[in-house]
C-alpha cells in the first residue's frame, strides 16, 4: 500500500479537501484523509469515493501531536502533505517522516516552520528523502513565475511580483484553529525586497500594480517569501525582485490592522483568540464582490541589444482554489519522479515551470505573457 499513496493530514478541511479531490482527478494515486475528527475525516472519504472515479480514498484518526501514532501511520505511504493548521507540530510530523523514510510536503506558511525544517535538511539529504515546503500560490507561485519568465531575456535585471487577493471569507469554512494561524503569520509579515545587490528590509517598501479593469491599480507592500531568496544567486543580472502583497479589505486594512498587530506584540499569547475572533468578523463583513486573485509578474532585461518589459498574469476567480491547483500541480511532478530529489526545497524553486504552469491552465488558472 505504501507506494502511490498520500496521507494528508487536514484532509476533510477546506483546502485538504480540495487537493484530495484534483489529485483523484488528475492521477491514479490512492489517499488517506487524516486528522482529529474522524467522523469529518471518514464523510469527506465517502463523499470523494462518490463523485470522484474509484474507491482511492481512506479516513484514519490521527494527531500532529502523536509522534508515535504518525509514525504508524506514515508506514503505510510514500508522502504526507499537510494541510492542516499545524506549523506549530512541524518538528512532530518532520521528524516522523524522516524516522519512517517518507517524503514530505506543506502548504503552510510559517517562519519558524522553516527554520525547523532547514535545521533536519541535511537528515533529509542523507536519507534520499524530498521534503518540499511553502506549497500553494503566495508562497508557491512568485519565485515559478520568475523562472517561466525568464528565458524571454538574455539578461534580467528586474522582476516583481505584485498580489491582490479579494477572497469571498464568508463563503469559507475557516476552523477558529486556521483562523489563528493566519493571524500568527501577519506577526511574522517581514517587508523585505532585493534592491542595489542586497536585501533590505523598509517599511517604505511599497510599489503600485496595475491588475487591469477589475481591481485597477493597488498600492502593495513587499513581503520576504523564502522562495525568492535563491533568484539573485540564479539569475546574477538581476538588480531589483521581490513579492509584493495588496490587502483584504478597507475596514481590515485601515482600521483593524495596525492596532491589533499593536496588541498582539505586547500580549501575544493572551490577544490572539479574540484579536482572531475580530479580524474574521471583519473579513466576513467588509469583504464584498468582485471576489478573485490575480498574480502579476513585471520583468524587464536585455535580449540582444534591445531593452524589453514583459508581463506574466495569474488569475482565478477562486483564491482558496489559487491556494489548492498549484500543490497539485506541483504533486503531478513529484508523482512521475521528475521533481523528486534529495533534500528541501521550496515549491517554486523546485517545479519544472513550463509544464507546471502548462497544468495550471488546464485545470482552469488563468495564465498569459503581455
Amino acid at each position: 500500500m505504501k507506494n502511490n499513496t498520500i496521507l494528508i493530514l487536514g484532509g476533510y478541511g477546506e483546502a485538504g479537501r480540495l487537493i484530495a479531490h484534483y489529485l483523484l482527478r488528475e492521477s491514479d494515486v490512492r489517499l488517506i484523509l487524516a486528522g482529529r475528527n474522524l467522523d469529518k475525516a471518514q464523510a469527506a472519504a465517502a463523499e470523494l469515493n462518490t463523485t470522484v472515479f474509484g474507491q482511492r480514498v481512506t479516513a484514519q484518526l490521527l494527531d500532529a501531536a502523536d509522534q508515535t501514532g504518525l509514525e504508524k501511520a506514515f508506514a503505510q505511504v510514500q508522502m504526507v502533505v499537510v494541510a492542516s493548521s499545524t506549523s506549530q507540530y512541524t518538528r512532530n510530523v518532520a521528524q516522523a517522516a524522516l524516522n519512517i523514510g517518507i517524503d514530505y510536503l506543506d502548504i503552510l506558511y510559517s517562519t519558524p516552520k522553516l527554520e525547523i525544517l532547514k535545521s533536519l535538511a541535511n537528515q533529509m539529504k542523507q536519507q534520499g528523502l524530498c521534503f518540499i515546503s511553502d506549497g500553494g500560490f503566495h508562497p508557491g507561485l512568485p519565485a515559478a513565475m520568475v523562472r517561466y519568465l525568464a528565458p524571454e531575456f538574455e539578461r534580467l535585471e528586474t522582476a516583481h511580483v505584485g498580489s491582490v487577493i479579494k477572497v469571498n471569507w464568508e463563503a469559507l469554512r475557516l476552523s477558529p484553529a486556521t483562523i489563528e494561524e493566519f493571524v500568527l503569520e501577519m506577526l511574522e509579515f517581514q517587508p523585505v525586497c532585493f534592491t542595489n545587490g542586497e536585501w533590505r528590509r523598509d517599511w517604505k517598501n511599497r510599489r503600485t500594480f496595475d491588475f487591469g479593469t477589475v481591481f485597477g491599480k493597488q498600492k502593495c507592500m513587499a513581503m520576504l517569501l523564502e522562495e525568492m531568496k535563491s533568484l539573485p544567486q540564479n539569475y546574477p543580472s538581476l538588480k531589483e525582485t521581490g513579492f509584493f502583497v495588496g490587502g483584504f479589505n478597507w475596514f481590515v486594512d485601515n482600521i483593524l490592522m495596525l492596532p491589533s498587530m499593536m496588541i498582539l506584540s505586547i500580549w501575544r499569547g493572551r490577544a490572539i483568540r479574540p484579536i482572531s475572533r475580530l479580524l474574521h468578523w471583519g473579513l466576513n463583513k467588509y469583504s464584498k464582490p468582485p471576489f478573485g486573485t490575480v498574480l502579476l509578474l513585471e520583468a524587464s532585461g536585455w535580449k540582444g541589444k534591445q531593452f524589453t518589459k514583459r508581463q506574466l498574469i495569474i488569475e482565478h476567480g477562486d483564491g482558496y482554489l489559487l491556494t489548492v491547483l498549484p500543490v497539485v500541480a506541483c504533486l503531478l511532478q513529484y508523482l512521475d519522479g521528475s521533481i523528486r530529489k534529495p533534500g528541501l526545497w521550496m515549491q517554486g524553486n523546485v517545479v519544472e515551470p513550463k509544464r507546471f504552469f502548462n497544468d495550471l491552465q488546464r485545470m482552469g488558472v488563468a495564465a498569459k505573457i503581455q
